[in-house]
């Protein structure tokens, strides 16, 4: 009986016990709930939609400049050589000298040449004068009617015929004297001379150079794809050292070359003589054009999975009167200038294209535009961080109920 009153004794105590630990869990688990119910309300966070700026989509002309390197050279360039053979007496000019039409170069010793046109013209003027004498003679006689009418016109003819070859003869002689000085063709610069005094010469040698003072020519390689772009009295322009010149398209090859693969093109360029004979200048023209076009920035073109796409604006009346709706949409574009591109398709004149880029642009997104003063911002409000909090409290509160548990249920057992 003592034993069993033990045994009761203890249960009961034990009871007791696991009833008290029970009832502390409930109170901290009491406690906890009051504590989350009573607390304060959370302020909520405000943050400022993202802030772009936008431009219109416009119709406008659009062209791509290409820029080449080419070499000028004088558009006349001409090639002295003598009309005689001879010996070289005197030189008049030097490399890089001006000289105008008819200036001396040199001065060639063709005395053998002269003097036989010299003497081929003295026998002429004496075959000259003595036909002429005959015929002073036999005048009177004629009209006297001594001398027969066809004897008249005989000497009539002889003095015809030895005018003539005086005329010849003179020629020859003044044709040497000429050509024994060596004169400028055009007004231009000596480029070159290859002259020395006493030289001998022929009528193939070549005295000198002379490149016309004219507009000089530019000459410049195209490939096939820019070939098309090009026709003859297209505009050129031609800078070198900073300054510019004008020029015009005077031939296109037709045949590419045989060690470049590149189609020769040739312009007149009036540079006022600035630009030296041989020098390499940059040569820029329009390869390609759109007009009428709608363009926008290339800042507003994006691209995504080899697609390219722009961002629109979209103002939401429900929102505040600045912000609006993103909206991503797809476009074809076509030529662009290093500023502007052409865009063939997607957007129209008068769309709100986003200019500013930000992580926060996509599909439905709400932004607000960018205000005068910068400073403007809409809001939306959010509790994210104070649901972050709760979450996380109830979640410790669950752990400790859940521990307080396992334990009970193992002091039972």
């Amino acid at each position: 009986m003592q034993k069993e009153k033990t045994n009761k004794d203890q249960n009961h105590r034990g009871r007791g016990v696991w009833r008290a630990f029970l009832i502390i869990c409930l109170i901290i688990l009491v406690f906890l709930i009051v504590r989350r119910v009573t607390k304060p309300a959370e302020e909520i966070e405000t943050v400022p939609l993202p802030t772009v700026s936008v431009t219109k989509a416009t119709k406008g002309d659009i062209k791509v400049t290409t820029e080449l390197i080419g070499n000028m050279q004088a558009s006349d360039i001409y090639y002295v050589t003598p009309k005689v053979a001879g010996e070289i007496k005197e030189i008049y000019v030097e490399q890089g000298q001006q000289v105008s039409e008819g200036d001396p170069i040199c001065r060639i010793d063709n005395d053998t040449q002269t003097d036989s046109a010299k003497i081929s013209l003295d026998s002429a003027q004496v075959a000259l004068n003595s036909a002429q004498s005959s015929l002073d003679r036999m005048t009177p006689l004629y009209q006297a009617g001594d001398v027969s009418a066809q004897s008249y016109e005989q000497a009539q003819t002889a003095l015809e015929s030895a005018r003539l070859q005086y005329e010849a003869a003179k020629l020859a002689y003044d044709t040497q004297v000429d050509y024994a000085t060596v004169k400028a063709p055009v007004n231009g610069t000596i480029e070159s001379e290859n002259m020395d005094i006493n030289a001998m010469v022929s009528q193939s040698s070549q005295l000198c150079v002379i490149s016309g003072d004219g507009a000089k020519t530019v000459s410049f390689g195209v490939t096939d794809r820019l070939l098309t772009a090009l026709s003859q009295g297209d505009s050129i322009t031609v800078t070198k050292q900073g300054s510019e010149y004008e020029g015009s398209i005077t031939d296109i090859a037709g045949m590419p070359n045989d060690q470049t693969g590149l189609y020769e093109v040739k312009a007149t360029v009036a540079d006022n003589g600035a630009i030296p004979q041989g020098a390499n200048v940059q040569v820029s023209f329009t390869s390609d054009r759109a007009e009428g076009a709608v363009i926008l920035p290339m800042d507003a073109v994006y691209y995504d999975g080899g697609k390219t796409y722009v961002y629109t604006f979209e103002a939401d009346p429900e929102l505040s009167s600045n912000a609006g709706i993103v909206h991503k949409i797809q476009v074809e574009t076509g030529i662009n200038d290093g500023t502007y591109y052409e865009i063939k398709s997607g957007v129209s004149p008068d769309d709100d294209v986003i200019l500013t880029w930000t992580q926060q642009l996509y599909e439905g997104a709400q932004v607000q535009l960018l205000t005068q003063a910068g400073t403007d911002a809409t809001t939306v409000e959010t509790d994210a961080d104070a649901q972050t909090e709760a979450s996380a409290e109830g979640e410790a509160a669950a752990d400790e109920t859940d521990n307080n548990n396992d334990e009970t249920e193992a002091a039972e057992e």
